[in-house]
């Protein structure tokens, strides 16, 4: 490694290396060519020495700085360049280098000031190494639940980045869009409203919306906060700055100030769209408090037999499978011992037994003292759970932490209290019960919980309350839209028309489209807006896409019921995925006739567009998945003899596998097993080249879903 006397000097100064730091250049160079080949301590030996003799030295600090981040020591990382940056406070690596530190040491927050300088100063010179840190920091946010934030760093990253790098952060960027955890509202992207400023304060304006291309979000609020001074009645800078101070993580300004442009702006659309993200900002900082605990534990083999003898703990099945080192046994914890059998489902649910916490029981195989033992619970049962679950449990288990969190996934936003209680049934209970029971508990939610909760979005009253009041329509209107994403978020769709008709919310106004407009740039509220009848079919089709990846429920049942009874819109082969969610948007409303409808539907599309065995054999698979919910429906004799006659005779380990599945919910084959076989085998030696593992393995009993249990 050897560097051109006259190309310009690392340390940034202008000069030729020459002429600047040539007295040094060989040291330099013995150093960075340990560091590349991984002698990173004998390097810092030199580097220090080097830096004790002139810490003001850019190229000698800069290196040294970013030798102490390799070895993941941000202190020293820091330390290093402090001369540096007093005497010269804008260098632009040693300003990327000391964020990158700083980030490392105290989180984004404390970080601010050194990061967007980082972004302003190094960004031109630097821009991969910008794009690196922006992606960093998404990560981070995302952790802390500040997800406007981590998306729009993750979008700053995507312009930066490194091009074999790009492709990672887009997927990051994707994955976070489809997050169904994170309410709908504060998903995908969220545009700047446009507002004309005439001579400086146009320049004012420029600049803060410059600041915020750069990632100086909170800059670029700072700025805007000085024209809202000067236009306090301007609703769409308000929204602009609300959205500066979300994308900066600030919280507690972003949805002070939206909750102002909600009241500004003249339109009625943007006004609750700015009004509904304030209000789930704001809930999503005030969620209630889970215990969070774990023990230390003797003989986990002794305490799962001692577990599943404990009838206020339940085991959960599942079907995921389990990572190869890891033993993952969880548990539910009841309130009260449940019945040994359930027949019907009784007038008030509170009779039910429900979960007021999780057991997690931890194995790693092949380390020793790897056993442990979780424990979330909901804070207002602990009490309770000391007294009988302590004394039972105390030789087998000792307790090593426990504390408070309101970040856990059991966590509920404070206003929404108790309103996701999960009511127990027996794993033998007829699938019918556990769907009654689904949808008995979001009637519970929509018609008694949430009309009589005190809701700080309207401003401490109820829905109930709210109706009719003029001065609270638009906060209102926001409310639903809440509860439509508190919804939507556990898979539930709520008929949004018929709520605002019920509150006197007006409904919404068509979102404006045109033939050539891209879809894809348009907010979520807006997405949900969009007149679907009046889209051609490629903008139909991309639709379906986004659609596909915020995965709204009610937006997506409206644009299939749609896109799959209309030619050539969607490929074939993408077909049969959008028909299945079809269906399962039917599941998820516990509508079993409404699914077994559409898989009808679903049965004609397959045999009129040719598909193969193995993809008609699924139909048939899902509708029997329904048809044993109602083990007493008339239906079931004709489809059970139909399905043997096409399927089943030819496919004898099948046939074997449904008959079981049939027992086990009460039904007997309508054929004889024993003289019905045709075509002896297996699996494999039926329509070769059509058949595939796939299609096989979820004919299991384990892969054979029902509705209203996951």
């Amino acid at each position: 490694m050897s560097l051109d006397p006259y190309s310009l000097c690392p340390c940034e100064s202008g000069k030729k290396l020459k002429f600047c730091c040539a007295d040094i250049a060989p040291e330099m160079v013995k150093a960075l060519q340990l560091h590349e080949g991984g002698q990173s301590k004998a390097a810092l030996k030199i580097l220090e020495k080097l830096h004790e003799q002139d810490p003001e030295r850019a190229w000698v600090a800069t290196s040294l700085s970013g030798v102490y981040l390799f070895l993941e020591q941000p202190e020293e990382a820091r330390n290093a360049l402090k001369a540096l940056l007093e005497t010269t406070p804008d260098h632009p690596l040693a300003c990327i280098l000391d964020a990158t530190a700083a980030l490392d040491l105290q989180g984004f927050e404390a970080s601010r000031s050194c990061i967007h300088r980082a972004f302003a100063k190094g960004v031109k010179l630097y821009p991969e190494m910008i794009g690196s840190l922006a992606a960093g920091i998404a990560s981070s946010l995302f952790e802390e639940g500040k997800y406007l934030a981590a998306r729009q760093h993750l979008a700053f990253a995507m312009r930066f980045v490194r091009d074999e790098d790009r492709q990672q952060v887009f997927l990051r960027l994707l994955e976070s869009d489809g997050e169904k955890s994170v309410p709908y509202p504060l998903r995908g992207v969220h545009n700047l409203k446009q507002v004309s400023f005439e001579g400086d304060e146009d320049k004012l304006f420029r600049k803060a919306v410059g600041l915020s291309a750069i990632g100086c979000w909170h800059e670029a609020a700072m700025i805007c906060s000085s024209l809202l001074e000067r236009h306090p009645d301007l609703g769409e800078l308000w929204y602009n700055v609300g959205l500066f101070h979300a994308w900066d993580g600030n919280h507690a300004e972003a949805s002070a100030t939206l909750h102002t442009a909600a009241t500004k702006v003249a339109d009625r659309e943007l006004a609750i769209a700015a009004e509904t993200i304030a209000q789930l900002l704001d809930l999503e900082g005030q969620q209630t408090a889970q215990m969070f605990r774990r023990y230390q534990v003797k003989s986990l083999s002794r305490l799962l037999t001692q577990f599943d003898e404990e009838p206020r703990l339940q085991r959960v099945r599942s079907n995921e499978p389990q990572q190869e080192n890891i033993s993952v046994t969880i548990f539910n914890i009841l309130n009260r011992e449940p019945d040994k059998s359930v027949t019907e489902i009784p007038e008030k649910l509170e009779e039910l037994p429900h979960v007021i916490g999780v057991i997690t029981c931890l194995d790693v195989v092949g380390q020793e003292n790897s056993t442990s033992v979780h424990v979330i619970l909901d804070q207002k049962q602990e009490s309770e759970f000391d007294q009988w679950f302590g004394p039972k449990y105390q030789d087998s288990l000792e307790l090593a932490e426990s504390e408070l969190a309101s970040d856990s996934e059991f966590a509920d936003w404070s206003d929404y209290e108790g309103f996701s209680t999960q009511y127990y049934l027996p794993y033998d209970a007829q699938p019918a019960l556990v769907a009654q029971m689904g949808q008995r508990t979001w009637d519970e939610i929509i018609n008694v919980k949430w009309p009589h909760a005190q809701l700080q979005g309207l401003d401490g009253k109820t829905p109930a309350e709210a109706k009719g009041n003029s001065e609270l329509s638009i906060k209102l209107a926001a409310a639903l839209y809440v509860l439509d994403a508190y919804a939507d978020r556990q898979k539930y769709q709520l008929d949004l028309h018929a709520l605002k008709d019920q509150y006197g919310v007006a409904q919404s106004e068509p979102y404006p489209v045109t033939d050539e407009q891209d879809l894809t740039s348009c907010d979520v509220m807006q997405m949900l807006r969009i007149p679907l009848e009046q889209l051609n079919d490629q903008q139909l089709s991309v639709l379906v896409h986004r659609a596909q990846l915020i995965q709204h429920s009610g937006f997506m049942e409206r644009l299939l019921s749609l896109v799959l009874f209309r030619e050539n819109v969607i490929p074939v082969d993408r077909m049969p995925v959008l028909w299945h969610a079809y269906v399962d948007l039917a599941r998820d409303k516990f509508d079993r006739n409404l699914a077994l409808e559409r898989l009808q539907q679903a049965r004609e599309w397959a045999a009129k567009s040719g598909q193969k065995f193995e993809e008609t054999l699924q139909w048939e698979m899902r509708q029997l998945q329904f048809l044993v919910t109602d083990p007493k429906d008339e239906k079931i004799p004709e489809f059970l003899n139909e399905f043997h006659k096409k399927f089943l005779r030819k496919l004898p380990d099948l046939e074997q596998v449904i008959v079981q599945f049939l027992k086990e919910h009460n039904i007997e084959p309508t054929w004889g097993t024993d003289k019905s076989i045709v075509i002896a085998g297996s699996v494999k030696d039926v329509e070769q080249g059509n058949w595939s593992a796939a299609g096989s393995e979820a004919a299991t009993p384990g892969k054979l879903w029902i509705p209203g249990q996951d």
